[in-house]
Formats: C-alpha cells, sequence, structure tokens
C-alpha cells in the first residue's frame, strides 16, 4: 500500500496513545482520531475545543500530563485539518505502524470507524446537516464504516492475506474520509457563515 509521509510535526500514534494512558483518557488514539475527523468533516475546527474536553473529560485537571496530551491533540487537529484540506488527498488515519501485530491494527481500525461515526453524528447535529448526511455516498460510507468497527482477527489472521486486506481497507477508509469532507463543504460554509466556525 502507498502511504502518504505524515505530515512534518504531525503526532505518531504511539505518541497520542501514550499522552492518553498519562492522562487517564477512556479512549484510545484511533477512536479519538475518528471521531475529531467526523467532526472536522461537518463542523471544521469549531468541534475542536469541545472533542479535546471530551477526550480528557477523566484527566486529572491542571495536571502537567494533561496539559501535554492537550496540546498533542491541537497539534494532531491541526496537522488533521491540512490533510483533509490538501488537494492531493493527503489525510491519513492515525493508527498503529505496519511494523505493529495485524491483530492489533485491525483492532486499531475497528475504533476508529466507530469514533469517525460518533464524530459524524454529533456534527451532523450541531450543524443541522441531516439532509447532506442523507446523500447516498455518505449513508453508504456510514454504512461501511459499521461494519469495518465489527472486524475483529483471530490470532491465526497474520498472513499475506490479512495484510493485502488490511491494506485494502485503511485505503478505503482513506478514501473515504476525504469524500464525506468534500461532500459536507456546504455545512461547513454554513457554519461559518453563523460564526460558529
Amino acid at each position: 500500500m502507498l502511504k502518504a509521509p505524515p505530515t512534518p510535526g504531525s503526532p505518531t500514534y504511539d505518541g497520542i496513545e501514550t499522552a492518553l494512558r498519562r492522562a487517564e483518557a477512556s479512549s484510545d488514539a484511533a477512536e479519538v482520531h475518528g471521531s475529531l475527523c467526523g467532526l472536522m468533516c461537518g463542523l471544521g475546527s469549531s468541534g475542536q475545543s469541545a472533542w479535546c474536553a471530551e477526550t480528557l473529560a477523566d484527566a486529572p485537571p491542571d495536571a502537567s500530563v494533561t496539559q501535554q496530551a492537550r496540546n498533542l491533540l491541537d497539534e494532531l487537529a491541526a496537522s488533521t485539518r491540512a490533510g483533509l484540506e490538501d488537494g492531493s488527498m493527503a489525510f491519513q488515519p492515525l493508527l498503529p505502524t505496519d511494523g505493529e501485530p495485524l491483530v492489533e491494527r485491525v483492532d486499531a481500525l475497528a475504533q476508529w470507524c466507530q469514533g469517525f461515526n460518533y464524530g459524524l453524528t454529533v456534527a451532523a447535529r450541531v450543524g443541522d446537516a441531516e439532509a447532506e448526511l442523507n446523500s447516498g455516498t455518505i449513508i453508504e460510507i456510514v454504512r461501511d464504516f459499521s461494519e469495518m468497527a465489527q472486524v475483529s482477527l483471530g490470532d491465526d489472521g497474520a498472513d499475506d492475506g490479512g495484510e493485502a486486506a488490511y491494506a485494502e481497507l485503511v485505503e478505503y477508509l482513506r478514501i473515504s474520509v476525504q469524500l464525506v469532507y468534500e461532500e459536507l463543504t456546504p455545512v461547513r460554509q454554513r457554519m461559518q457563515a453563523a460564526g460558529l466556525h
């Protein structure tokens, strides 16, 4: 699978995961990034502060680990928005590296998809975007992501066929998120016009 290089300076999966664990966050890095992307598709950057607050809701207030996690999440949001707005399809989901066991990568992919659908649902409510979400393309992608969120892999799944299938799913996810982002441009423009963007 050909992957676009990560945006220089953008946080890594391991970096975000470690920061979330230290801050006692209840969600993992993949789910957190998925929900961010769903929110950004519908709301642009206006949902970022609420997303960060929800992600760190269980974190100890005023602790240095919480501030470090918040700073990393802000960096993640900035690099994610840059990837989504890039015209060359540069967006990459935040997932474990290819060096991690396939079973862990598949689990993270499932969590990412679950997070994305959650974020998109919240964005639709806030942005009054039910009509746009009912477009055929978006409905199909949300349905596919719901199925992908149920995917799991047994310990014996680390074969070449599994690797190829995983690579195809990641590429489908990457392109699908870009499509949803483009389809929801009118919603983000409405939010901006209303001064909420």
